[in-house]
């Protein structure tokens, strides 16, 4: 049992090592200065052109965190790529894993804490983006106009956000050049499956277990009805206990699918 409890022990302190050795790699590489950057322009648009245009803001809080989060799903998708989407195939790619896999601490321990890593930059990256969104309704509106709306968004949004994570990961796991899994695991959420889901709304079919028709849940949960050409054309809106489930089966399942991809890939020469 002590023996047990010691492995147990040594493995989350290698994960915390190569948690804390990736989020040094990003900060070094400036991907996090970039994205943080990022986080913090995009609400800042929505803050800044209204006076530029001598036009009024939204009338609520919800109307204007609306607004703001259009692209909120597609930030967490560039995080997600730019954090995971190269993290575990570079090692093999390099061939620096000849080195690292050779320390003794099982293969798990790395390939999991190069998740959470990558995990925590694109959460900090969503925070910044919640922040600044709710310091300008503060400003605008006063905070107390903070709706609990805004607050599960911002937990949808970390969820999303983990399923993008392990979306993306699964794909640095799975093919051979970085480049490779970066482009795929971007493209296939910025544009296969919501194409796909356009399709099955097309054909009267709800496409509810799709990852990206569920992530319109972060902006539906402040009730705000937009009216867009793409909802003119779905029949279908997610319903909000399924959506949140099928994110989180997204996270997990896709998760242990790379785990099992990279513990079997091998080291080519």
């Amino acid at each position: 049992m002590m023996s047990t409890n010691e492995d147990t022990v040594s493995d989350l302190f290698h994960v915390y090592i190569n948690a804390r050795f990736e989020i040094k790699k990003h900060v070094s590489r400036r991907r996090l200065a970039l994205v943080v950057v990022l986080a913090t322009l995009l609400p800042i648009v929505f803050y800044a052109i209204p006076p530029l245009f001598d036009e009024d803001y939204p009338d609520t809080a919800n109307e204007f965190a609306s607004r703001n989060l259009l692209f909120i799903s597609t930030f967490v998708v560039i995080s997600a790529a730019m954090f995971a989407g190269d993290s575990v195939v570079t090692e093999f790619e390099k061939r620096t894993g000849l080195s690292l896999f050779s320390t003794p601490q099982r293969r798990t321990s790395i390939f999991a804490g190069k998740y959470i890593a990558a995990l925590l930059a694109t959460w900090l990256a969503v925070a910044c983006y919640y922040l600044v969104t709710a310091l300008e309704i503060g400003q605008i509106y006063g905070f107390g106009e903070i709706s609990l709306g805004f607050a599960k968004s911002f937990l949808i949004s970390l969820l999303y956000a983990s399923a993008a994570v392990s979306f993306c990961y699964f794909f640095s796991c799975l093919l051979k050049k970085s480049i490779t899994a970066m482009l795929a695991g971007f493209f296939v959420l910025m544009m296969i499956l919501p194409i796909v889901s356009q399709v099955l709304n097309i054909a009267d079919v709800d496409p509810w277990f799709i990852l990206t028709y569920n992530g319109s849940l972060i902006t539906d949960v402040l009730g705000i009805l937009s009216g867009s050409a793409m909802e003119s054309v779905s029949s279908f809106s997610p319903d909000f206990y399924v959506g949140v489930a099928v994110v989180v089966a997204y996270g997990i399942v896709f998760f242990y699918m790379a785990l099992f991809l990279a513990n079997r890939k091998a080291m080519e020469g």
